[in-house]
């Protein structure tokens, strides 16, 4: 618990500027929307006589108000009292967030737990930042649903592991049925925003009650019930598969490994991420093996060692072995290898767990297998297993997984 506490307090110090800027960005959005509410005012004033138009300049001088009481967010000491209080926060609600299912369409992330619990997060309101927890992200971001602590502390921060993020069905679904999905999103949008432009032109009076309205309503579409519905019946299920290769593409560069041919009819969950924020990853997990493939693009860090750096922490695990070997020389700009032996029951070297790191031209990544000796490998030279899996790797930088 320790060590996640410091970790946390890592990540939030490390990212703290980009978080700031969310921050910024929350209380920027409050009052352009109160700045659009007041400028329908202004017009309702101005198109208004006798009683009405007093009400209205009443409620434009609230409005005022609201505005004045707002920039007082903007100020660094009140940021700075509300970081430390996430400080705080956020390592007693890090072990809730493993039990915090999450899932995507291309426009938000929504999370949901067997309580109450459901937030949706628009992708272009969000940030992730990769985590000194090992196959954790923090995502950051902030609604645009309205509570009574939404002024106190405007934003989300959830813990999530990548590779068990899920894509929704129905939308992919929604997708294969329209060929021309893309015109008719476009063609949403534009009477999306000739709505908008008439909603600001509406007198006052009008503007600001339906705006009152619009924020005070928490119902959800029909679509995010069905999205919350599918969390509750996929909860604790998983599909066991056979695979004797594991492939990624990121960035037009796809990468492939191969199982050794003893773990061919292993049985175990497949999970994988296509694209999110610059990221793919797939994994495969079954009792006596775990390999995990990830890329990242080459933005998303300034060199190998500031990546390696981000993901990856000294936990204190027992015959670590940091190398510089190069396995791909033809393949990669930069490789890095890291490898852990554990020992289980006065039986040495009972797991083998590496984590390969690697640089493209595109991307960083890393692939990381772990192997635990089990009654059926007992004859496997798990250090040799590992090798085959490394070196079966192969880089096509024009293909893609389909």
């Amino acid at each position: 618990m320790k060590e996640t506490k410091e970790n946390i307090e890592h990540d939030l110090e490390y990212y703290q500027s980009g978080i700031r800027q969310l921050y910024l960005k929350t209380y920027q959005k409050y009052l352009l929307i109160l700045l659009a509410v007041m400028l329908g005012t202004a017009v309702g004033i101005g198109a208004t006589e006798s009683i009405v138009r007093w009400l209205l300049i009443l409620v434009f001088l609230i409005e005022a108000g609201i505005v004045v009481y707002l920039f007082r967010y903007l100020r660094a000491e009140t940021f700075e009292a509300y970081f430390q209080q996430i400080k705080e926060q956020l390592p007693n609600e890090f072990q809730k967030m493993t039990s915090i299912n999450i899932q995507e369409d291309d426009q938000a992330y929504y999370f949901s737990d067997d309580q109450a619990l459901f937030v949706k997060l628009k992708k272009r309101n969000t940030r992730n930042f990769p985590s000194k927890i090992r196959q954790y992200t923090l995502l950051v971001g902030f609604t645009d649903e309205i509570n009574k602590n939404g002024l106190e502390q405007p934003l989300q921060f959830f813990y999530y592991d990548i590779t068990q993020i899920k894509h929704s069905a129905n939308y992919k679904k929604e997708i294969l049925k329209n060929t021309n999905f893309i015109a008719k999103r476009k063609k949403r949008r534009i009477k999306t925003t000739i709505l908008t432009l008439i909603l600001l032109a509406v007198l006052g009076t009008l503007v600001y009650f339906g705006a009152k309205t619009y924020l005070q309503d928490d119902g959800r579409t029909l679509y995010e019930k069905r999205v919350e519905g599918e969390y509750d019946e996929n909860i604790g299920q998983e599909t066991q598969v056979r695979i004797s290769e594991l492939a990624v593409t990121n960035e037009n560069e796809t990468l492939k490994i191969q199982l050794p041919k003893h773990f061919h009819e292993e049985k175990g969950e497949l999970s994988s991420v296509n694209e999110v924020k610059g990221l793919a990853s797939k994994a495969f997990s079954s009792p006596a093996l775990y390999v995990s493939i990830l890329m990242s693009q080459v933005s998303n860090a300034t060199s190998l060692s500031e990546f390696v750096g981000q993901v990856l922490e000294d936990d204190g695990k027992i015959n670590d072995k940091k190398t510089s070997e190069t396995l791909h020389p033809d393949l990669f700009k930069n490789e890095y290898i890291i490898t852990t032996k554990t020992s289980k029951n006065g039986q040495p070297d009972s797991s083998n767990y590496t984590t390969y790191f690697f640089e493209t031209g595109h991307n960083y990544g890393w692939i990381m297998c772990e192997i635990t000796a089990t009654s059926q490998t007992d004859d496997l030279d798990l250090e040799q297993q590992v090798q085959e899996i490394l070196r079966s790797i192969e880089l096509d930088t024009k293909g893609t997984v389909i």
